[in-house]
């Protein structure tokens, strides 16, 4: 029998086999074992395995192509009592035995490989799944309807000052979106944020320079800036020589943009993204010329000298969350609130798991097994 019950991914048969009834070796010989072969047609079969043994089994058969018929045969190997059988397990066609008897089983299929479209294995997971949905899609019914309530991040709070001390100064505002790619999580979402706060100084006439490492990143900081100038009623603030390449290289880089702050005074410095050991070079010849600094970044290690050395840091998910706090979407709020809850709940379900097995090790031994299946249960 040839089927593809077991194959998840559709790339493999499972081929099972039994004795006929009143099955006898021929006189003088032992069964040693079956040699199992699969083709696409019933005559280009080829071997694929050697089984040594006579109880009868089955035998997945993988690497196989999705979608496409395959048929199966298995031939019972007989060797004489005392002779061992020797073959190559590269090639199960180069059975050398001497003496060797094969009878071949009825070729059966076609068998198609088709994968599956639920593992059951995996029913935890689409159940987290919809749970996370729906928590989303009613969050997003309450963001709708009314303010939605998030915890004040200081940093963000500062931006519209720090509009209004470059406005005052009439100084630039510098902007900084660190050294990733457009691939990059941290610098999508400090591209988000460079979008907001161009549609907040449009009116006031500030001048946005922004220094680019990677030439997708300057490309799409250039249509960002249009964009936000354009939907602010300002389309003429929008000059495409102030966002520019740099270099590719990190200390160019950094040396380059303590150049760009020494001439042009900024009143404002954002560093916003991924960063490395640049980070307190650029945030230190900010502080020398008494700029504002506001950095945000999810890289751990830099996060102590943004610290040190800015007015205002956004640590970690802070900055993934910058661009729904600034914009008050709804789409974006009900995202960040339901983010928010399944962490609660995974939080939860962490202690609940703490606290039951504390209680079947020291309180309830005979629990122990029900605890177990539950925490089973959670396992991707």
């Amino acid at each position: 029998m040839a089927n593809d019950d077991t194959a998840l991914a559709g790339d493999g048969i499972k081929i099972s086999w039994s004795y006929a009834a009143g099955h006898k070796p021929p006189e003088g010989y032992r069964l040693a074992g079956f040699r199992v072969l699969v083709g696409e047609a019933k005559d280009e079969l080829g071997a694929v395995d050697v089984v040594e043994g006579t109880a009868p089994r089955d035998l997945e058969v993988g690497n196989l192509v999705v979608g496409r018929n395959y048929w199966a045969q298995v031939e019972a190997l007989y060797l004489p009592s005392e002779v061992v059988m020797t073959y190559d397990r590269q090639d199960p066609n180069q059975v050398t035995t001497p003496g060797l008897k094969v009878a071949a089983a009825e070729i059966v299929g076609p068998a198609q490989t088709v994968g599956r479209w639920y593992d059951p294995a995996l029913t935890n997971v689409l159940v987290g799944v919809l749970l996370f949905s729906i928590i989303t899609l009613v969050v997003l019914y309450v963001a709708r309807r009314r303010e939605m309530y998030i915890r004040p991040i200081a940093g963000l709070q500062a931006v519209d000052d720090a509009i209004g001390r470059a406005t005052e100064m009439g100084r630039p505002i510098l902007y900084i979106s660190g050294l990733g790619g457009t691939g990059d999580v941290s610098t999508i979402a400090a591209m988000l944020v460079l979008g907001h706060l161009a549609h907040k100084t449009a009116p006031y006439g500030n001048r946005l320079v922004v220094p680019a490492i990677d030439s997708m990143v300057m490309a799409t900081e250039r249509e960002i800036l249009s964009q936000a100038y354009l939907h602010a009623g300002h389309p003429e603030a929008y000059n495409a020589e102030d966002v520019f390449y740099v270099t590719d290289s990190q200390f160019g880089y950094a040396t380059a943009v303590a150049g760009i702050m020494m001439r042009e005074r900024p009143a404002v410095n954002f560093f916003m993204g991924y960063f490395a050991a640049e980070s307190l070079v650029l945030a230190e010849t900010g502080n020398m010329i008494d700029s504002l600094q506001i950095a945000g970044t999810d890289t751990d290690t830099q996060i102590p000298f943004f610290i040190t050395a800015c007015d205002y840091t956004l640590m970690g998910e802070e900055l993934y969350a910058a661009s729904a706090y600034l914009s008050r979407d709804p789409i974006l709020l009900a995202q960040l609130k339901a983010q928010d809850i399944g962490k609660v709940l995974v939080g939860a379900v962490l202690i609940g798991g703490i606290l039951a097995t504390l209680v079947t090790t020291y309180l309830w031994q005979d629990g122990s097994s029900l605890v177990e299946q539950m925490l089973g249960w959670l396992k991707p």
